[in-house]
């Protein structure tokens, strides 16, 4: 209730100041007052111009005030996005817990180069383990998962498998073998940075492989490009540390 009399009241505030401006302007037509009394009897106080401001642009102001939060959210977003120079994608029949992957994570990001140049080394695990054994429906989202990466992440040149599923990525395609060679194996300095206390327990006789590049939609592609040569040098820092 007091909102709509606070309403009623700019509006008759706001017809009357109309009728003002129309004699006053009428008089000066007819001669009765000069163009410089009618400035000075028209000319609107600050809180008038404020009041009459908000009322007609109010819903401009809010809209406005608005876009400019979203925008600075975004921008805040875009600024701590992680830049990742390599993915690994863990593609393995047994389970993989998140903790053990934060930690294998870490262990590779030791031995990789800064691709993309911003003074940080980064690299992002995608977490496609538990093929099998699990119910249907993990399966089915793992598969279509990993079949994704493949098609679309430029910088998805790594995968950590086991013997079952490194066969299975390697004939998922007719035409080429996905990967170039048998891989490295992991031995146990990487089981012993990478494995944590939880439920999971790292699968055994792991490896890694980097996929092909050559004669595949990929190889024109800068960025695959630039992350298949700095996968290799992390294989060759990693036989040497084996």
């Amino acid at each position: 209730m007091p909102d709509n009399k606070k309403y009623d009241s700019q509006t008759i505030s706001q017809q009357r100041k109309a009728r003002e401006d129309f004699l006053e302007l009428k008089k000066m037509q007819s001669g009765e007052i000069t163009a410089q009394e009618h400035k000075k009897i028209t000319a609107d106080t600050l809180e008038e111009k404020a009041s009459n401001f908000w009322y007609y642009y109010r819903w401009w102001v809010v809209g406005i005030a608005f876009l400019i939060i979203v925008l600075a959210i975004c921008v805040k977003q875009c600024v701590s996005r992680v830049n990742y120079d390599l993915s690994i994608t863990i593609f393995t029949s047994s389970p993989v817990g998140d903790d053990d992957a934060k930690e294998v994570a870490a262990y590779f990001e030791a031995l990789c180069d800064d691709v993309n140049g911003d003074g940080e080394v980064h690299v992002q695990i995608f977490n496609c383990s538990f093929v099998n054994g699990g119910n249907r429906q993990v399966l089915l989202a793992n598969n279509s998962k990993v079949q994704a990466i493949i098609a679309t992440e430029n910088n998805a040149m790594l995968f950590i498998t086991d013997d079952d599923t490194f066969e299975y990525l390697n004939n998922i395609s007719k035409q080429t073998k996905l990967f170039e060679d048998d891989g490295v194996l992991l031995n146990d300095d990487f089981y012993s940075a990478c494995e944590v206390d939880d439920l999971f327990e790292l699968p055994k006789n792991l490896k890694i492989s980097r996929r092909a590049l050559k004669n595949t939609v990929m190889s024109k592609n800068t960025t695959a490009a630039e992350c298949y040569k700095a996968s290799g040098k992390l294989l060759d820092k990693l036989n040497k540390k084996q």
